[in-house]
């Protein structure tokens, strides 16, 4: 590992933790805390997702007209003020302040991740793309584990049902983090510009429309990036729907033991740490278009698995340990499909591309993701169960629909 990817790694593992820690306490909050008898999570994701969809265009110029290691170093110092302003919005226990932080966040997160995904190229030969990924994936969703599971024990030690209600202190430690992220991506060895000639137009969108028609021209590098999204899409469901899952008509979490939602949520992170750890093993193995298969099609098949819980399986049933199970499988599985894709992503496009790219993808990614909000909301009819099964079907009917441009997919093969 070269000392730029170190830095890089350690950079976006700080700034994954402190954005799921600070989100995982809204979602708490959202899923009945603050509204009883309510869940708006939805609302949370969709506030935290609409920045990626207005200024990923903007951003995935910006990371092609400057260098790519100037912005992240620069949206790691952000992150250190709107962590500070996170403690604020607890303080208060504001809502409205908290979906503005979220906003916030969403847009530095917005502009940081063009120049992450598309640096990679930049420090890492082709030929250690997939198990550089694997890396980028595994630290992101170790970021995502540790600070989702610490959302729960401190969301019952300062949350509002605490003895002493002191929920701005898990804020100074996000402070902190960010300070230690920043520190770490100086680390980065210095890059130039790849199109230092592009302007950088008044639209938030940028050239992201011009962008989407180039991408368009190509249908396998198209039809991938829209596969990405659908994943996305299908994860945000699901990871809305294992916080529903602490209902009382499912695992009945009581209201002083949020920990156990940090539990759920923390086993799919540590199914995604082995399957992206697996993934260059497969891919190394077989076909990278049959490793997505396997995780696409292997994570959608399983959460068929989670309509057990509530009517089949419950709290006092042996519910936790089967959703245990499947989540953890879930996520190895979603990460064999990620991992693959995300790094035929970065060795598709030519130089030059690769952060408009994954501006592009971000875009969509979190388009979708928006709209995943919107869809979770589906559940106050139907139950988280049935919704995020609902999220796996249209991810399957995506990706059978373009199989014969996922069957191809090789790395130095794109075409």
């Amino acid at each position: 590992m070269s000392r730029s990817f170190g830095a890089l790694v350690g950079a976006q593992f700080f700034g994954a933790f402190n954005d799921n820690l600070f989100k995982q306490l809204i979602l708490l909050l959202a899923a009945g805390t603050l509204f009883p008898g309510k869940d708006l999570q939805g609302v949370a994701f969709a506030v935290f997702s609409l920045p990626f969809v207005l200024f990923s265009g903007v951003a995935g110029d910006l990371s092609e007209r400057y260098s790519k290691r100037r912005i992240v170093v620069q949206m790691k110092v952000a992150e250190i003020g709107i962590m500070a302003a996170g403690i604020l919005a607890f303080f208060e226990m504001s809502w409205t302040l908290m979906l503005v932080v979220l906003a916030i966040m969403g847009t530095q997160s917005a502009f940081f991740g063009p120049s992450k995904y598309g640096v990679i190229p930049e420090i890492v030969p082709p030929d250690r793309l997939v198990p550089a990924n694997g890396m980028i994936t595994m630290t992101t969703f170790l970021a995502v584990l540790t600070g989702q599971a610490l959302a729960g024990p401190l969301m019952d030690a300062f949350g509002p049902a605490a003895e002493a209600p002191r929920l701005w202190m898990p804020g100074v430690v996000c402070v902190g983090f960010a300070v230690l992220g920043t520190v770490i991506a100086l680390g980065m060895r210095p890059l130039p510009a790849l199109r230092p000639e592009l302007k950088i137009g008044y639209s938030p969108f940028g050239d992201l429309p011009a962008t989407l028609r180039t991408l368009r021209k190509d249908r396998r590098l198209f039809d991938v990036l829209l596969l990405n999204s659908f994943l996305w899409f299908n994860s945000a469901v699901l990871n809305q729907a294992v916080n529903g899952l602490g209902g009382r008509d499912y695992l009945a979490v009581p209201a002083d033991a949020k920990v156990e939602l940090s539990y759920l949520l923390t086993t799919i992170s540590v199914g995604i740490i082995a399957g992206s750890l697996a993934a260059p093993r497969l891919a190394a193995r077989f076909s990278l278009g049959r490793v997505v298969f396997l995780g696409a099609g292997g994570m959608a098949a399983l959460q068929i698995g989670l309509l057990l819980i509530g009517p089949v399986v419950g709290r006092d049933t042996g519910g936790f340990p089967v959703a245990l199970s499947l989540l953890f499988a879930i996520g190895f599985a979603g990460a064999l499909a990620i991992v693959s894709v995300q790094s035929w992503l970065q060795d598709a496009p030519p130089a030059g591309m690769r952060g408009q790219t994954f501006a592009a993808n971000n875009f969509l990614n979190f388009l979708f993701m928006f709209f995943a909000g919107g869809f979770y909301l589906l559940s106050n009819l139907v139950g988280p169960t049935f919704t995020q099964l609902g999220g796996a079907a249209i991810l399957v009917v995506y990706l059978v629909r373009i199989r014969r441009s996922v069957a191809p997919m090789a790395i130095g093969g794109a075409g």
